[in-house]
């Protein structure tokens, strides 16, 4: 899994951008590749653990999870 960190996530557009710690490229993330219980949202600065797939405009997370340090 790859590991980054929350950009951006606007919870009434359900989208954010996390950036990746290998690369510094910033991908989307939808609410739907949450796989946290509870409300799927998250914050600027939450760190996490993602798989990066292809979408329809291009790579972008999914089975993303916080990071647990």
């Amino acid at each position: 899994m790859r590991t980054g960190v929350v950009k951006q996530f606007e919870p009434k557009a359900s989208f954010g951008f996390i950036e990746d710690d290998q690369n510094h490229k910033s991908y989307f993330v939808f609410y739907t590749a949450i796989k946290e219980e509870g409300y799927k949202r998250l914050e600027a600065g939450q760190r996490v653990r993602y798989q990066l797939a292809q979408g329809k405009n291009g790579l972008q997370c999914i089975n993303v999870y916080l990071a647990k340090d």
